[in-house]
């Protein structure tokens, strides 16, 4: 049990000591949060809102469902970012080094994808509390305790999905330019898929469709609703029942379904969990294929 907790400590270590590393696995959080800065933000601040809040109130519910979506992409970017591990050891032949050694295969394959939802985990929930912090002193309100701790939990099944299909997606890349040029695409290509950027309402039925089979999309409606919920009740409280419903397509959330049938969200969650269990077991194999071959 020692070594395979000591080659966990080395994978988080040797992530954290590459500076470039870090910085893409941030780059699509970046981008999103400049879009939300100086794009997005006002887009989402509706009409039928402004009459009945303060600005700072406005920022406080249009911020709620927008934070969420920058979360998610952490989880996806983060674990993506750390798992670039594997790919740096099997082209510079350091995995060579572990396979001569007591520790079984599937214990070192087990600590990359231990170590990218670890640190996943403590990046994201990082995130959280400087969101928390932030939108509560630039808004004077701030989120409750309770909606913090959910969001927290939220946020554990969201870093075990997302690493399970990072490390799947890792295992089949085959040198470090290639996941470099993934690294720096993959986050924008599924925020834009998953609804993170824009409404889903707003894209043809054709993409709906697509980003209703992506786990991502549920994820992200899963933890709208868990921080949306304070500023859903500001709604309801100050205009009525009927224009916080209408908001809440816009905002993302309603549940997307799969494939246009209506399926409950705990259902899709579940699936995706089931799911990503099964993607560690064929990224487990993939890689130890790969390591066979070396």
């Amino acid at each position: 049990m020692s070594e395979f907790l000591s080659l966990v400590s080395r994978n988080i270590k040797v992530f954290l000591r590459d500076k470039t590393a870090v910085f893409f696995s941030f780059l699509s959080v970046i981008i999103l949060l400049a879009l939300y800065v100086l794009f997005l933000g006002n887009n989402f601040k509706m009409d039928v809102l402004t009459p009945y809040f303060t600005s700072k109130e406005l920022d406080f519910i249009v911020y709620s469902q927008l934070i969420p979506g920058l979360i998610v992409i952490s989880t996806i970017t983060i674990s993506l970012g750390n798992l670039g591990n594997i790919i740096n050891d099997l082209e510079y032949k350091i995995m060579d080094g572990f396979m001569v050694t007591p520790v079984k295969r599937v214990k070192v394959i087990a600590a990359y994808y231990l170590s990218s939802l670890l640190i996943t985990i403590v990046i994201s929930w990082t995130m959280l509390l400087v969101a928390w912090v932030l939108l509560g002193i630039l808004t004077g309100i701030f989120f409750t305790l309770g909606t913090i701790i959910n969001a927290a939990l939220v946020i554990i099944l969201c870093s075990i999905i997302s690493s399970a299909f990072m490390v799947l997606l890792t295992s089949f890349i085959k040198s470090i330019n290639a996941f470099g040029a993934v690294s720096g695409v993959f986050g924008t290509v599924i925020g834009f898929t998953s609804g993170i950027y824009m409404p889903l309402t707003i894209l043809p039925d054709a993409m709906s469709y697509v980003s209703s089979v992506i786990p991502f999309t549920h994820m992200t409606v899963l933890l709208k609703q868990t921080m949306f919920g304070q500023a859903y009740e500001m709604i309801e409280t100050k205009t009525s029942t009927e224009v916080a419903v209408a908001v809440s397509e816009p905002f993302g959330l309603n549940n997307v379904g799969l494939l246009g049938l209506d399926i409950p969200l705990e259902w899709l969650m579940i699936g995706s969990l089931i799911l990503s269990i099964g993607l560690i077991v064929l990224a487990t194999r993939v890689i130890s294929r790969r390591i066979s071959k070396k």
